[in-house]
């Protein structure tokens, strides 16, 4: 256990609220007599150098105001009240000295002994609550007993506070404590303190005191700068053990305090078997601009096989939408090398992300003009295969829509040719795709894909016999690439050889079609005093017929013919084929396309309406099939019959499916279609040959109302600890991460499940998927989650983690077990919630990667 009591010292000056004012009125302490009249003022007649109060001092009291004869000094009584410019001072009693403009104030006990009323005072946006105050408002120094103040989610206690001549502030048996309750359950006590502003802290012995027991956990004295610029500083590492890299030190460093927009935190992990990780993470912020942050890590691991070095790079980067509002600027970098999750994951979820992306992005819309240009640079790579797959530049140039032929009043309806319109777009893109030891060779240029294409679009719509919208449309595509391809057959090494050609050729396609689509309404009603009221059938039917000419024709040149074997066989092949948006269609289409929608809803009768009496309950949200034949095709016309659906029972249970149907049989051999429907060799109208189920539910119980008792005072349950750990596996739950413990809800269940069939010929392939997590309050301090699955295949049960968490008020505990697999591991922690005194904890974890079945 551990803790920063340097950033605790640094806070007893703020927190007692005199560091935010330099005035020219210096002053002395002087001990305050409780009972005396007047603090001792210089001599009257000696000329004072201290400026004179100009504004005006209220005061007001509920019960009664008291005048002392000589008229020097007032009396208030019950819910007094005393203001100067920004001071307010609130008790049941307040004494006046109109003369030295000296105030004292002090509750008052009640009937029962019961002391109320004690003193509030509040200057600027800052409150404490003391026992009593002698305080002057001509030099503004004061002498408080018994004060308690909170500031950024701690809480100060003081039995005696005073304030020198030259604004410094002595302190004497202060309790420090993140823990709201006037008897805290834990504190940092302070014997004695100076604080002098903008310059230093200095502290007599300090000690941990639990439950009132005092632990050997202190430090003889303390002297720390005290500014309220950023300041540098060493960052304390923490210790343990681990078997297989040896004892270490892990997140021990050196912060910089840059400047107020940007820092930068440079830390390290060190282990005795020789292992080493560096790391740097700077944040900055632009009030109003942007802000983000930037991490780097490289690490040293040594195995017992070999060293292992790994990167990664992560930046992040927003805009503030105020700063530009045609223009915004993003990043999300997730980069590195694909052994980086493997050695250094922070969490076992990490650890089993095998892909990791990258996108930086760029746009901007030109106000007045249909106009927009976007520009990025995407990246993924997968670290099983180690494949890396990077887009850059990708540029694109787009037009809204227009419509040239429309009137410039709006008067009337339009007339059909109004509608016509044209949109343009116009995109440039670089692909490569190459292994990650290859990255950063030269090599990588030769590989890239590149080229930039453009896309008229030219359509319109309007209404035939009222219901039907007709919308006919013609489509230009135009492809500029730098290089192409050609093959040629070598009879002296008897294969296909394949050539590059640099040089610039361009390539186009189009196409025109004409849609109909319609919607028909069903209703079947069963009476209003029925339970269910009506059900109604929404059906949406669509066709379309669109044309494509054949541009593998010999006279367009983007198609060639080869041999490809001995025998003098001979296919086609595209000259831009390896082009980054691929080659003008082969073959002749002349294509209906047809597909039918369905929605299926009923009306029934509701006791929770009490306006209407009914409620709609959807019984299929979606159900569509969809399919095309080909007209000019010389066989196999018909295209699979593809289906898809959802809907959602009870408002609890989501069901999504889709599927394809493949009209066509199988040859003899069971390795390829045929042309022949399968109704005429297995009276079957359709072989399934994919198809997908999805269901997911959560239950929970209801919500206590007005349940005050699981609020957290101070900071929010945030999982505590160095997020640098990798055996901390998961913290908690994916339901405790990142987001306030809920004990408000005593239990709930989630469980998702995902089927997968796959037989186009013979083979066929099935993948299940089972996962269940949820989570149940014992007690309204007590919570306990947990998280599994099931692999069907091997037919056990996936990482399993349960999750105990325990509200201690101030504190916090939880814990984390794996208990079955290669990631059998636990992790133990207690700490104080606030995040102020986030190192005062004591931790206990095994790491997964110790165990004899991990990899490493």
């Amino acid at each position: 256990m551990h803790f920063r009591l340097f950033v605790l010292l640094f806070l007893f000056y703020p927190i007692l609220g005199f560091s935010s004012r330099n005035t020219s009125n210096n002053f002395i302490y002087n001990h305050l007599n409780h009972n005396a009249d007047t603090i001792p003022v210089k001599d009257s007649t000696k000329k004072s150098k201290k400026k004179p109060i100009d504004d005006p001092i209220f005061s007001n009291a509920k019960d009664s105001t008291v005048y002392s004869l000589d008229g020097k000094k007032v009396f208030l009584y019950g819910e007094a009240t005393v203001n100067y410019q920004n001071i307010e001072l609130k008790a049941q009693y307040i004494e006046f000295d109109t003369d030295n403009k000296i105030v004292f104030a002090k509750g008052i006990p009640d009937s029962t002994g019961k002391v109320i009323g004690s003193p509030i005072f509040k200057e600027g946006s800052q409150t404490f609550n003391m026992d009593d105050i002698y305080y002057n408002f001509k030099s503004k120094k004061a002498k408080i007993n018994g004060v308690i103040s909170e500031q950024e989610g701690g809480f100060m206690h003081s039995e005696e506070t005073k304030m020198m001549e030259d604004k410094s502030v002595n302190i004497s048996h202060g309790k420090f404590t993140s823990c709201d309750q006037p008897h805290p359950h834990f504190y940092i006590a302070i014997t004695k303190g100076k604080v002098i502003p903008n310059d230093k802290i200095i502290a007599g012995p300090a000690y941990l005191v639990l439950e009132d027991v005092p632990t050997p956990l202190f430090i003889p004295f303390g002297f720390f700068p005290n500014t309220r610029n950023r300041a540098n500083g060493i960052i304390m590492p923490e210790y343990g053990e681990e078997v297989r890299r040896g004892v270490y030190l892990r997140g021990g460093g050196y912060y910089f305090g840059i400047n107020d927009n940007m820092d930068m935190k440079l830390t390290g992990d060190i282990y005795s078997f020789g292992s080493w990780l560096l790391r740097s993470q700077s944040t900055y912020k632009k009030r109003y601009k942007f802000s983000g942050n930037f991490n780097i890590d490289y690490s040293k691991i040594k195995t017992d096989e070999d060293t292992i070095t790994s990167y990664n790079i992560q930046w992040s980067h927003s805009q503030d939408p105020k700063a530009s509002p045609n223009s915004t600027f993003s990043a999300s970098v997730n980069f590195g090398s694909t052994n980086h999750n493997r050695y250094n994951a922070q969490s076992i979820d990490n650890f089993h992300n095998n892909t990791i992306n990258s996108s930086i992005s760029y746009s901007r819309n030109f106000v007045g003009t249909p106009f927009r240009m976007n520009s990025s640079l995407t990246h993924s790579q997968n670290n099983q295969t180690k494949l890396v797959s990077l887009n850059f530049p990708r540029i694109s140039f787009t037009m809204d829509k227009i419509y040239p032929l429309k009137r410039e009043s709006n008067t009337g309806s339009p007339i059909w040719y109004e509608k016509i319109g044209f949109s343009l777009s116009t995109s440039l893109d670089n692909k490569v795709t190459v292994h990650e030891k290859d990255l950063f060779k030269k090599s990588v240029f030769n590989k890239m894909s590149n080229g930039m294409k453009h896309e008229i679009p030219l359509a319109t719509s309007f209404n035939l016999l009222k219901f039907v919208t007709v919308s006919p449309s013609v489509n230009y595509s135009e492809y500029w690439y730098s290089k192409t391809i050609r093959k040629y057959w070598s009879d002296a090494d008897t294969m296909v050889i394949e050539d590059t050609i640099p040089g610039f050729r361009r390539a186009w396609q189009y196409s025109t079609g004409v849609s109909m689509s319609t919607k028909i309404y069903g209703m079947f009603n069963f009476g209003k005093d029925k339970g269910i009221q009506a059900i109604r059938h929404v059906i949406t039917p669509s066709i379309a017929l669109s044309y494509r000419p054949d541009f593998s024709d010999p006279r367009y040149g983007f198609y060639k013919t080869i041999q490809v074997d001995t025998l003098g066989h001979t296919a086609k092949y595209s000259i831009f084929e390896r082009g980054v948006y691929g080659s003008p269609g082969a073959g002749e289409q002349g294509l209906i396309s047809f597909g039918l929608g369905n929605n299926l809803e009923m009306k029934v009768r509701s006791s929770k309406d009490t306006v209407n009496n009914f409620k709609k309950i959807k019984i299929l949200e979606s159900l569509s099939f969809s399919s095309s034949y080909n007209l000019l095709a010389d066989s196999m016309k018909l295209s699979t019959i593809s289906f898809s659906g959802n809907t959602r029972l009870f408002d609890k249970i989501s069901i999504n499916f889709s599927g394809s149907l493949d009209p066509y049989a199988l040859n003899s051999t069971k390795t390829g279609r045929i042309d022949r429907f399968e109704y005429n060799s297995s009276k079957k109208l359709a072989r399934l040959t994919g198809a997908s189920l999805g269901f997911d539910f959560s239950l929970n119980s209801s919500k206590k109302e007005n349940s005050s008792s699981n609020k957290p005072l101070g900071d929010d349950l945030q999982p505590r600890g160095n997020p640098n750990d990798p055996e901390f596996g998961k913290s908690m739950t994916t339901n405790y991460n990142n987001q306030q413990v809920d004990f408000n809800i005593p239990w709930n269940l989630r469980v998702n499940y995902n089927f997968n069939y796959s037989k186009p010929y013979t083979q066929k392939t099935v993948t299940q998927a089972l996962g269940f997590s949820g989570d149940f309050s014992l007690t309204p301090k007590w919570k306990i989650g947990f998280q599994s699955g099931y692999d069907f295949k091997s037919r056990k049960l996936t990482t399993t983690s349960l999750n105990i968490y325990r509200d201690l008020h101030c504190w916090e505990m939880r814990m984390t077990i794996i208990p079955l697999g290669a990631y059998k591991s636990y992790s133990f922690q207690i700490n104080v919630k606030s995040g102020m005194l986030q190192d005062l904890k004591w931790k206990k974890n095994d790491s997964y990667l110790d165990n004899a079945g991990s990899r490493y």
